[in-house]
């Protein structure tokens, strides 16, 4: 009786490793692998991905490299500057290719009517944010409609349409047309003290939130002040724990 004991109890912690290195090997290996054999039969290609990490290297070598000075001009074409991984391989792999976040592959769609088709509502069960997206962001915005799939993205969006009904929001004019009128201030007394530039991200994002707290909320920016400066630390945080999210075991 006792080398079966024995037997069973070195047996079992045997038993356990085997299975997590199968299912980490199958989760960040062979079903990768087998993905990409699919997708190839079907003509989508892209760059070829690292173990574990997937092109996340390439992406952000990429987008340090675009933005590593200053730009030479104004424009309102910055995708080249902010994406330019997709503006990159979109040329190199075509209209229709697939980039890998760790062992998730994200297949991009830049056909104006593909993407028309894709959102459509019939095939909203099989489109929609992945798991590491949610996972991502569930402690900033949750479960709500920019991270819903499927019947509940479409039952969340018939929710919130008439919030963005024309004759409501032609109601809301008045109070954006203000607000914006108090940035413009705001901007010409920062020019008046002989500032030679501006920082314009602050500015923007009071407009924002004012333009918000005045329309949805009745209230300023100001009141909410300190809700919206908790909001950007929780994004800041948010944004800083998600880039981890492909690391074994993290989940």
């Amino acid at each position: 009786m006792v080398p079966v004991i024995v037997l069973v109890l070195v047996a079992s912690p045997l038993l356990l490793l085997a299975n997590a290195v199968w299912i980490t090997a199958s989760c960040y290996y062979l079903t990768p692998a087998r993905i990409r054999r699919i997708l190839s039969r079907q003509g989508v290609h892209g760059p070829t991905p690292r173990l574990l990490v997937g092109n996340l290297h390439d992406v952000s070598a990429l987008v340090a490299e675009s933005t590593a000075g200053d730009m030479g001009s104004l424009s309102h074409n910055i995708v080249g500057r902010l994406l330019p991984h997709y503006v990159l391989w979109s040329k190199k792999f075509g209209r229709l290719f697939v980039y890998w976040y760790g062992s998730e592959p994200r297949v991009c769609v830049t056909d104006a009517g593909m993407v028309r088709e894709l959102l459509s509502s019939k095939h909203a069960h099989v489109t929609g944010k992945s798991w590491l997206q949610r996972q991502g962001a569930k402690h900033f915005i949750g479960r709500g409609l920019l991270m819903a799939n499927g019947a509940t993205w479409s039952h969340q969006r018939h929710v919130v349409a008439p919030a963005f009904m024309a004759d409501k929001l032609k109601g809301r004019v008045g109070h954006m047309v203000e607000c914006t009128r108090q940035t413009v201030r705001a901007l010409q007394e920062a020019v008046a003290r002989g500032g030679n530039e501006v920082e314009m991200s602050a500015h923007m994002t009071r407009l924002a939130g004012d333009v918000i707290a005045r329309t949805e909320f009745d209230t300023s920016y100001e009141t909410g002040k300190r809700i919206f400066h908790l909001i950007e630390e929780l994004q800041r945080l948010t944004a800083r724990s998600s880039r981890y999210l492909w690391v074994p075991g993290s989940q």
